[in-house]
């Protein structure tokens, strides 16, 4: 990581999971990236001293949102700064015991499979749909206990809730949740052995909340008049025009969301409570460099697959 010393990051490699490693591509490559997620929390459940209390089940193409992503920082990791409140805002969080979600629309979008096509609505909830059945052992259908009825809630009302706000997790929870799914407790190879014996679904964070409904007493908060019905997926990774995310005060904002919010399609973000991160820095308007970045990460992995004699990944298939 540049300009990033050592000491303040550990790199983890996860295990195989069992039945091996899928072949990346399609539905795949998102129970891949799901599975890697949880194994990083695996980590740190397993650190014998300092294990913390939350992990964040995210992907790699973050920003710090101060300053709008960009190299020079201002004042928010500075002492008394926003990012000093990351903790307990997750905390609040947590105690409030709900999870921001918005209906998805059945006419914004829809899936052009070749053979069939979806709406975002019919595709949205058949992800949750898999979530619900992982996290109860596909019994969901049958319960009929408030928290099994929140659940059907969210999927009657296709309240999607996938990256509404950072997504984080209690590992106390985490914990309860792996020995429910593995039958058992881990053994001497920790959470990270046992870890890759689950056979992980994709949107990993949907299952964890629905986890929290069934056991924990959360509920699925409809924000639908705040953020307007989403297209697909999250109403923070695609925003309607006029969605007023800042009265949610979120934790994170997406690079297509801020990008809005610049050119006057979305009100400002709280200054007061604003965004700690962006997510999907990737998408919307380059910040911090990105085109060089990516240019020289891609020099550097061909260099490492050419290093392991591998062949399967080139560089007309790893972006």
């Amino acid at each position: 990581v540049p300009s990033v010393s050592d000491d303040l990051w550990t790199p983890v490699v996860a295990k195989q999971p069992v039945g091996g490693w899928r072949a990346p591509s399609g539905s795949a490559n998102q129970i891949i990236a799901a599975y890697k997620k949880w194994h990083g929390l695996a980590y740190m459940m397993d650190m014998p001293t300092g294990a913390p209390e939350y992990g964040l089940l995210v992907d790699s193409e973050l920003l710090v949102f101060d300053n709008a992503g960009e190299r020079d920082r201002g004042e928010a990791c500075s002492e008394g700064g926003p990012w000093q409140q990351l903790y307990w805002r997750i905390r609040a969080q947590d105690l409030a015991k709900y999870w921001p979600a918005a209906r998805v629309s059945s006419t914004a979008t829809v899936y052009d499979f070749g053979s069939y096509k979806r709406s975002g609505k019919d595709y949205d909830r058949s992800l949750m749909q898999e979530n619900a059945a992982f996290v109860t052992k596909n019994k969901y259908e049958q319960c009929m206990e408030p928290g099994c009825m929140e659940v059907k809630r969210q999927l009657d009302l296709c309240l999607f809730s996938w990256w509404t706000d950072l997504p984080w997790a209690h590992l106390e929870e985490v914990g309860r949740m792996w020995a429910f799914l593995a039958g058992k407790q881990p053994g001497a190879g920790g959470w990270r052995a046992l870890s890759s014996l689950i056979k992980w679904v994709r949107f990993e964070h949907v299952g964890y909340q629905q986890w929290t409904a069934l056991h924990s007493n959360f509920t699925f908060k409809d924000v639908t008049n705040i953020t307007g019905e989403a297209k697909w997926g999250s109403y923070m990774e695609d925003p309607m025009p006029g969605a007023r995310l800042a009265e949610l005060r979120p934790l994170w904002v997406s690079g297509e969301a801020l990008e809005r919010v610049e050119q006057g399609v979305l009100p400002s973000m709280s200054q007061e409570t604003p965004p700690l991160l962006i997510f999907h820095a990737d998408k919307g308007r380059p910040r911090s460099g990105r085109e060089d970045n990516r240019d020289r990460w891609e020099v550097s992995v061909l260099e490492l697959l050419r290093r392991h004699n591998r062949t399967d990944w080139r560089k007309d298939n790893i972006k």
